[in-house]
């Protein structure tokens, strides 16, 4: 459920939540398959309406490609005319959950991806049309989530455009980490939240509206469609207040123990540990 569009009369939401196998086995990140680097180096983000966007991802030693960085879905991604070109071929097909529904999806297994300096093997995807994605932006190709990201320590700095992979030892307080479905939470004043590059908004799931006129919309996903609204909330994380304001409510409880997705607009880096389970915002 990573939110791709604004919210106006209508709010695109696509191609995130959990994702699960044909026999309903939970397809999530192994925790074994992070490794702890030294620092690797960076490379350059655009930012589009707050989400990150890198150049230069290799797939299979094609590319360059354009890719959506997203901490908030458990899969990678990749639009499915171009994996017909590049050969792949799908090896598994998983049902694809979201707050509206479950769709089935074919994907390949056994990957390799570079983005600059890191490089990762053994990879996933799932094969999507990314129509929401390219109806907003035509050149992105892909999404690179979890199955990628849990491979290495990184600092998101939104304030300079950059991701940086490598270990570090930034200044700042020590936020624990959760895997929620193969995905980071963080413990907040308003639950366990995912942390979410892909979010334009803070979403709550299980709240209902407090505003629907002037204030509604539909979530669309990748699966369905519902009506939300909005209600005003305060976010703090471990005793300070970060942000106060209107968030996006969704009445269904998407997925047991994740209480909503918050986006990574909020702070001006990001430092994700994934060898140690933690997170340093500023």
């Amino acid at each position: 459920m990573t939110a791709f569009g604004r919210l106006a009369t209508r709010m695109t939401v696509a191609l995130s939540s959990r994702a699960r196998s044909a026999s309903a086995a939970k397809v999530m990140v192994c925790a074994g398959l992070t490794v702890a680097s030294p620092i690797l180096g960076a490379v350059k983000l655009q930012i589009r309406e707050g989400r990150p966007i890198v150049d230069n991802v290799f797939v299979n030693n094609h590319g360059p490609f354009r890719f959506i960085v997203d901490t908030g879905t458990n899969v990678n991604l990749i639009e499915s005319g171009l994996a017909k070109s590049m050969g792949m071929v799908a090896t598994f097909r998983v049902d694809l959950a979201s707050a509206t529904g479950s769709m089935l999806m074919p994907g390949s297994n056994g990957n390799q991806i570079q983005l600059g300096p890191a490089e990762a093997g053994a990879q996933q995807f799932l094969f999507a049309d990314l129509k929401d994605i390219r109806r907003q932006w035509p050149d992105v190709q892909g999404v690179l989530g979890q199955w990628f990201l849990a491979r290495f320590d990184y600092l998101l700095d939104l304030r300079g455009k950059q991701l940086e992979f490598g270990t570090r030892t930034p200044s700042g307080t020590r936020t624990p980490l959760t895997m929620l479905n193969g995905r980071s939470s963080v413990a907040t004043s308003l639950g366990d939240l995912v942390l979410d590059s892909g979010a334009p908004d803070l979403i709550l799931f299980g709240v209902v509206p407090e505003r629907l006129d002037g204030g509604s919309g539909f979530l669309l996903t990748a699966t369905g469609s519902q009506i939300i609204g909005k209600v005003v909330r305060s976010l703090a994380i471990g005793g300070r207040n970060l942000w106060s304001g209107s968030a996006v409510a969704i009445p269904t409880q998407a997925e047991p123990g994740v209480a909503g997705l918050m986006p990574i607009r909020f702070f001006k880096t990001i430092y994700v540990c994934n060898s140690q389970s933690y997170a340093v915002f500023e």
